[in-house]
């Protein structure tokens, strides 16, 4: 690798943890103070509902404009313009219900884009290792997930138990991350408009692509499962007889179970032969940990949670990489992420409200659960339908 080659990759490498550690604690940061904010701002029920699914609904809603931002402002500018759009969205939200709203949409919508660009910067500048990338990228999302939920409750009463100040913090690290993107970002394409990515135009439809609809099923399966626990895990654990001051930290060791999982499993399926087996115990450790979390004693929750830290985990990164191996190109990369993440996200919304709204109605947490296990199994069948359309990709 000559310098230029190697400071290129210094810098994707940078970039990639500091996307990858940007998008998950807006979220999970709010999950274990949603009784607090319902109270603060006088949301009903549904309304707290409605503000958990935002974020997902967005992450469809806003993955088509991610091709055209790359070809407007190139890779380096586009992250840096998003980091950016996140960072003040995170300090604007708290003044009033109105604004905690809009502001929502608008960290979905930065999160959504961002999250789709990342395999486009791992396809560029680090494909000779894509699986390994894909796993620290995949591992940095974990990191932020467990930080938002373990750090929430303790800011909370650090800054003297107000909801306002509590969200607007975390736009601090934010501010650290865009510093970041736009010390290093211009080292991959050079700061251009439109940068050096897209390098040709592709030669079909992008629909027509290869392995793309079992692609976005299963990222739209292990989406829907992953963001209704994130926004009811604790109210799940509290309804199951849980110490209410400890189930923000169940959501917090469901992230932390995951790591080495999220890390591994991408760099497992660069071997082709493995991501069918790889896909198959993701899938039935998810129907595993639901089951346990729904059925089995309250003592057990933590390792039935752990569980699913590993399958939730696990399942994401193989969504990454999937996406990252079955692409048919460099330079369609970013618009066949931004179909199979924004069409599966776009589903996955049904996460954070349906659970609510079926509680609200009458049903029980371990019925959802049961529903939630169905959903892994169709994700098993979408997995290794993928698993084989990669493999001619492969080749």
């Amino acid at each position: 690798m000559n310098s230029p080659d190697r400071r290129q990759g210094v810098a994707a490498g940078i970039l990639t943890i500091a996307v990858g550690l940007s998008v998950r604690y807006p979220i999970t940061s709010v999950s274990p103070l949603l009784s607090e904010i319902g109270a603060g701002y006088e949301l009903s029920h549904t309304a707290i509902a409605i503000l958990s699914a935002i974020p997902v609904l967005l992450f469809g809603l806003a993955s088509p404009l991610a091709p055209w931002l790359v070809s407007r402002l190139g890779l380096s500018r586009a992250i840096a313009a998003l980091l950016a759009a996140l960072a003040l969205a995170t300090l604007l939200r708290p003044f009033v219900p109105g604004t905690l709203f809009a502001g929502t949409v608008i960290v979905g919508a930065s999160i959504a884009l961002l999250g789709i660009l990342a395999p486009q910067i791992i396809r560029h500048a680090l494909a000779a290792r894509g699986g390994f990338w894909t796993g620290v990228y995949t591992t940095s999302f974990g990191v932020s997930a467990a930080t938002g939920a373990a750090l929430s409750v303790p800011l909370f009463h650090a800054l003297g138990d107000r909801v306002g100040p509590s969200l607007a913090a975390w736009a601090v690290p934010l501010l650290v991350a865009l510093g970041l993107a736009l010390v290093f970002g211009k080292r991959i394409d050079g700061g251009e408009r439109g940068g050096n990515v897209a390098l040709d135009a592709p030669r079909e439809s992008i629909f027509r692509a290869r392995g793309l609809w079992p692609v976005t099923g299963f990222f739209g399966c292990q989406a829907l499962i992953y963001f209704s626990l994130t926004a009811w895990l604790p109210t799940i654990a509290v309804d199951r007889g849980a110490d209410p001051a400890q189930a923000g930290l169940l959501l917090a060791w469901m992230s932390i179970a995951g790591l080495p999982a999220s890390l591994a499993a991408p760099s497992l399926a660069s071997r082709v032969h493995w991501r069918i087996g790889l896909l198959t115990v993701t899938a039935t450790l998810a129907i595993t940990g639901l089951l346990g979390l729904a059925f089995a004693p309250v003592a057990f929750m933590p390792a039935a949670i752990a569980v699913l830290g590993i399958a939730l985990s696990s399942a994401f990164g193989l969504s990454i990489a999937l996406i990252v191996f079955t692409a048919p190109s460099v330079a369609q990369t970013a618009a066949f992420s931004a179909i199979s993440q924004g069409i599966g996200y776009g589903a996955a919304a049904a996460g954070p409200l349906v659970p609510g709204l079926l509680v609200e109605a009458g049903v029980g947490w371990p019925a959802v659960l049961l529903m939630l296990a169905g959903v892994a199994v169709i994700e098993l069948i979408f997995g290794v339908t993928s698993a084989r359309a990669s493999r001619g990709a492969a080749a």
